[in-house]
């Protein structure tokens, strides 16, 4: 029996070529996918590089901010000035290849003075909440009356806003999230980028927006929210985009 088999029979012939062309097909596609995100992390390489360089001539100019931020109903924050900023990233190992894992932009919004409001015990809860979500630094101090129930809160907010503009590339679906909070009220922004999109009259924008010169960034992204879409962690366990709070 074993006299009569062929190891080039025609049959094994095709099935030996279509596998061979099954793995060839799979090594380049998994080389094309390598080379893309090696060309997103150098992208975001540059665009560190770049931020980083505005952040130093921001620090020496403290330049003026032209946002008014509204805290309703009782405060307002304005005539800020911008300080303190740097920029920072952070590397991971992706599909066995070392890439950036996010870019971030840190700053601070100085007010003249610190702002002072009295609410009423009613009020002071909901108005602590907000003001923790929204990353103030504040004071509270209670006057109660004669059977020590609270009367009056009086809240004391640090004259300074913290803003932060996080990037982080998507090495799966091939996009750069930004996120940007605190930049022109205080909330956060998510938006999406291609990588074509991410040039120099872009991040110029970006700058425009933080100094309150306009807002023509917030018109550039295809896709602007308040929530972020849940990223991918590696290829291997990616997942249609669902959408979190």
């Amino acid at each position: 029996m074993t006299d009569k088999l062929n190891t080039s029979s025609p049959l094994l012939d095709q099935l030996r070529s279509q596998a061979e062309e099954r793995l060839s097909s799979t090594q380049n596609d998994k080389t094309k996918e390598q080379m893309a995100r090696n060309g997103m992390d150098e992208l975001l390489w540059k665009v560190h590089a770049w931020l980083e360089e505005v952040a130093r001539y921001l620090n020496k100019l403290t330049p003026p901010v032209s946002h008014k931020f509204h805290f309703p109903p009782f405060l307002t924050f304005q005539d800020l000035t911008l300080e303190q900023s740097f920029v920072s990233y952070r590397r991971h190992r992706f599909e066995e290849q070392d890439l950036i894992k996010h870019v971030e932009f840190f700053y601070r919004l100085k007010a003249p003075h610190p702002l002072v409001v009295n609410l009423s015990s009613e009020e002071a809860n909901e108005v602590e909440t907000k003001m923790r979500v929204a990353g103030l630094t504040f004071e509270v101090l209670p006057t109660y009356d004669q059977w020590k129930h609270t009367q009056i809160v009086q809240f004391t907010i640090q004259p300074e806003i913290r803003s932060t503009i996080r990037i982080e590339p998507d090495y799966v679906r091939h996009n750069f999230g930004f996120r940007l909070s605190n930049i022109d009220h205080l909330e956060a922004l998510y938006m999406v980028f291609s990588p074509a999109q991410i040039e120099e009259k872009m991040l110029e924008s970006l700058i425009q927006l933080m100094l309150g010169e306009n807002k023509e960034f917030l018109k550039r992204a295809p896709w602007l929210s308040h929530w972020a879409p849940t990223p991918a962690p590696n290829a291997s366990t990616y997942r249609p985009p669902r959408f979190i709070g």
